[in-house]
């Protein structure tokens, strides 16, 4: 086995910056290309040294089965702790433990469940706002709904629609300067008073005012409500002391920049997908006609939606809001047969691997039906990345694709969508994967 240090070096460095400058600039093309490389080639940050993982496989060993040699770690989850501290999303396995049982029970099929129908009526407020012949800023309005259903479900008290709102208006600036300081790691350039530190410092300060109101009131109010954030202000850790404020804190804004953002992006992307593709609009508007007959869809209409589950998974694939990952050797372990050291930082691309033509063939179309069936082309689904792996996957999984599924559902019933410009958005790597904003017209089914 080789050591560590004969992992190969991509090419494209500098002096000083590594191979920052190539991720500054095509970050997404960049580490696609490395994918023609070695199964783990080394990237270096500054002076910091990372592994690229360029195999589908080996980055589902590195998310599932060595959780024991990998935890939460390296530059896109310390960036990402700028943001949420130590909530779910960021924290290492020891505190994970201890954090999971209080969020779990709201995201299982149950909670869910009891959350359709305020799904549902919020998706009904968006969409039904709509006018024929108009053109839509289609990503606000899914950052809208996306608002509403958190503020409506995990966070309902008064302030928690205002942080909600906060959240939605600040996270396109904060996600500019946590991309860049996940690229430049070093502290010193983001303390300068450029303009653009000035505006993340300013939009962190707004948003941090935000939550503080949140969990004042709830500390204060009394009032039980029937939410998350209620039983998190009333839980105890596992010691059996009472979640501190900054815990608290760091939970809603994991929940908020979660539950806003990677939602509001896929259906955004999803939207600007079908606007382009009549086929994929028909196949799915018939399903769910059928299905909802007319009707906007419930929970109970989720099961017969496999064509809308479908077509929402194939836009994670070929964008995956969490483009990049992070991880951290917390031992000496093996890895596409290099040695990984300890403390080694690993970095693993979901939009990379998800277009892998061994993996997905014609891999830049997009098609649903790879995911209906199994002759053959199908590919396990095992391969999508979009939601990580193991004990650390995405908890709110079935919360976000329930949204996205009754919202995309709500939408091709009533509303036919076509695009305004010629040219279809670009991509735009940020801390998540977004697209250029553009407006969609939408026309009402006759």
């Amino acid at each position: 086995m080789m050591i560590g240090t004969d992992v190969p070096a991509a090419a494209g460095a500098v002096p000083l910056l590594g191979h920052t400058l190539r991720l500054l600039r095509d970050p997404l093309g960049y580490l696609e290309a490395q994918r023609a490389a070695d199964p783990l080639v080394r990237l270096r940050l500054g002076r910091r040294d990372c592994y690229l993982v360029n195999r589908t496989d080996l980055a589902v060993r590195a998310l599932t089965t060595q959780q024991d040699d990998f935890d939460k770690g390296g530059p896109f989850m310390e960036a990402a702790r700028l943001l949420v501290g130590n909530g779910i999303i960021t924290c290492d396995a020891d505190d994970h433990r201890g954090q999971l049982p209080l969020l779990q029970p709201a995201f299982h099929r149950r909670g869910v469940e009891g959350h359709a129908e305020v799904m549902r009526r919020c998706v009904q407020e968006v969409v039904g706002s709509w006018t024929d012949g108009s053109a839509i800023a289609v990503g606000p309005a899914m950052h809208r709904l996306s608002s509403l259903v958190i503020a409506r479900t995990l966070v309902s008290a008064p302030t928690g629609h205002r942080a909600a709102a906060v959240m939605a208006e600040t996270l396109p600036v904060l996600l500019r300067g946590l991309f860049r300081r996940m690229v430049l790691p070093p502290p010193w350039p983001h303390r300068l008073p450029t303009p653009a530190n000035r505006r993340f410092a300013g939009a962190t300060a707004r948003l941090d005012g935000a939550i503080a109101e949140v969990v004042a009131q709830y500390r204060g109010s009394g009032e039980g409500r029937d939410d998350l954030l209620s039983r998190l202000v009333g839980a105890t850790s596992g010691d059996g002391r009472r979640l501190t404020d900054r815990e608290i804190r760091d939970q809603v804004m994991s929940l908020l920049s979660a539950g806003i953002e990677t939602t509001a992006t896929l259906l955004t992307w999803t939207c600007h997908v079908l606007a382009r593709n009549d086929e994929v609009a028909a196949n799915l508007r018939a399903e769910v006609d059928q299905v909802a007959s007319g009707c906007p869809p419930a929970f109970a209409d989720l099961a017969g939606l496999r064509y809308a589950k479908a077509v929402l998974t194939e836009a994670l694939r070929l964008y995956p809001p969490t483009w990049i990952l992070s991880r951290q050797a917390i031992r000496e372990t093996g890895l596409g047969g290099y040695a990984v050291p300890d403390g080694s930082v690993i970095l693993i691309s979901p939009f990379a691997l998800h277009r892998d033509p061994g993996l997905f063939p014609d891999p830049g179309a997009f098609r649903p039906e790879r995911w209906l069936s199994h002759d053959g082309t199908a590919r396990p689904r095992q391969s999508l990345l979009a939601f990580g792996g193991g004990r650390r996957r995405c908890l709110g999984e079935l919360f976000g694709l329930t949204e996205a599924t009754l919202a995309l559902a709500a939408v091709v019933s009533r509303w036919d969508l076509r695009p305004v410009r010629r040219e279809p958005p670009r991509t735009v790597p940020r801390m998540l994967l977004v697209p250029e904003p553009q407006p969609l017209l939408v026309r009402e089914r006759r």
